[in-house]
């Protein structure tokens, strides 16, 4: 069963436009989407218009001085379970610096199988997560681990989506491979990496700017946004929209993060 699944980081307090995202989310075909840095509003206004299911929000911090912001999972024609759990800092709920996951149970397609076998080879399990920035590495190692035990403890199809905040070759990278993970990029189409300014080399795949303000015209150099899958997943294909793509500017004006696609079939 092929099933197309959208990871994006939103940056929402930055106001997102919500028609351009909703547009991108049709065009790709996503039947889920697991969204970071979403506030709840803004989440349902992109549930509502893609005529989703089924969607949860999960509450990650309040800054107080703008509204909430969390992570969500939606879901256009399956019925969806979601846990939300702190990963760290769980007691400052007013912090940036809170972290969450988010642990979903996506169920089959409506009109799917009726028998148990069909339901079991539907459903799956997503981690959203968006774990700690900067240079914390022992702090998003123990993230990792728990995002893990997460994914350990669940029998069958298990997908690991979102912004790692870890570029290639970052030691959370071994983590998941240690525990049986594998990295959607690695299977998706190979290319160069387009240059970055000061000739600096880019990561393989960018998908993030730093030092971002929306409409840059400068390309993104950081890849932090990632899908891993369990050895259930048949094959994934992941990939992102690259520099000189049709369109490609529009995205520098949406969000600090570009969109990340990857098409999974499941058992």
């Amino acid at each position: 069963m092929r099933t197309t699944l959208v990871t994006w980081n939103l940056k929402g307090s930055a106001g997102p436009d919500i028609t351009g995202v909703v547009d991108h989310l049709r065009a790709t075909g996503a039947d889920v989407i697991a969204l970071q840095e979403v506030q709840w509003h803004q989440a349902r206004a992109i549930a509502r218009s893609l005529g989703a299911r089924s969607w949860r929000w999960g509450f990650k911090h309040w800054p107080v001085r703008t509204w909430p912001e969390g992570m969500a999972v939606i879901v256009v024609a399956r019925q969806v379970r979601v846990r939300c759990r702190a990963l760290s800092h769980r007691w400052r709920p007013w912090s940036w610096r809170r972290r969450i996951v988010q642990v979903a149970q996506v169920g089959p397609a409506a009109g799917g199988g009726s028998s148990a076998d069909d339901a079991g080879s539907a459903s799956f399990t997503l981690v959203n997560v968006h774990l700690t920035p900067h240079g914390e590495v022992e702090l998003r190692a123990v993230e990792t681990a728990a995002v893990l035990e997460l994914v350990t403890t669940r029998a069958g199809a298990s997908v690991v989506g979102g912004d790692l905040n870890e570029r290639p070759g970052g030691a959370i990278h071994d983590q998941l491979a240690a525990a049986g993970l594998r990295d959607g990029w690695g299977e998706g189409p190979g290319a160069d990496p387009p240059p970055a300014g000061g000739g600096r080399q880019a990561d393989p795949w960018p998908t993030n700017w730093p030092g971002w303000y929306r409409g840059t015209p400068q390309a993104p150099t950081r890849q932090l946004d990632y899908v891993y899958v369990s050895p259930a997943v048949t094959s994934v294909a992941v990939e992102a929209p690259r520099g000189g793509d049709p369109g490609f500017e529009r995205f520098s004006s949406l969000s600090d993060h570009l969109p990340v696609t990857a098409v999974l079939e499941l058992p």
